[in-house]
């Protein structure tokens, strides 16, 4: 898990953020792991965050599920980016599971688009959801499909209807936390 990136592709209403939402729930309600996310969900045991300042760096498992990636992190801002890259070098490091939906893969900053290891395809129709997922590693896939029902929706609590802010991937406060981590765990006195 830790190192992970899973992006959910697919038009919006398919059903992306639903699968994203109910893989990190599942994986949270197993190992007791945090959810740190833009989405909104009060019901949920999930810490909502509009900012990379507000994500923790330790060494402690984690898992990061930003909706609409691209308000924020979009693939036509590299200049601004740039930065990021320490941020997406490192979530191994940290512990981090990295979850995003997004409707193109192009709409992706393209440092995290070629660090996705797995690909979550989603289309609908009336009757189901179809999920298609791609281990980009050794490019097999399986697909799978989901019948939209009652069931589908038990327990799903965040609000299908809350527009994602743009998520603030600023990097000063980012740069402080990391020298303040090398100076906590290991001694170091580092300026960033």
């Amino acid at each position: 898990m830790p190192g992970t990136i899973i992006g959910c592709l697919g038009a919006q209403r398919s059903g992306k953020t639903l699968f994203a939402y109910k893989l990190v729930k599942a994986i949270h309600e197993a190992y007791d792991i945090p959810v740190y996310t833009n989405i909104y969900s009060p019901r949920d045991d999930f810490h909502y965050i509009n900012s990379l300042e507000d994500f923790p760096l330790d060494l402690s498992p984690k898992i990061l599920f930003i909706d609409e990636i691209y308000n924020g992190l979009d693939a036509q801002d590299y200049k601004k980016l740039k930065e990021i890259s320490i941020f997406i070098n490192t979530i191994g490091k940290q512990n981090c599971l990295f979850v995003y939906t997004t409707i193109e893969a192009e709409m992706v900053y393209n440092r995290l688009r070629n660090q996705t290891q797995t690909v979550v395809v989603v289309s609908k129709n009336d009757r189901n959801i179809y999920y298609k997922l791609i281990n980009l590693a050794d490019m097999s896939s399986s697909i799978h499909s989901v019948p939209i029902n009652a069931k589908l929706f038990e327990n799903v609590y965040y609000d299908t209807q809350f527009i994602p802010l743009d998520f603030d991937w600023g990097m000063k406060d980012w740069r402080n936390k990391l020298s303040n981590f090398y100076r906590d765990n290991y001694g170091l006195i580092v300026n960033l």
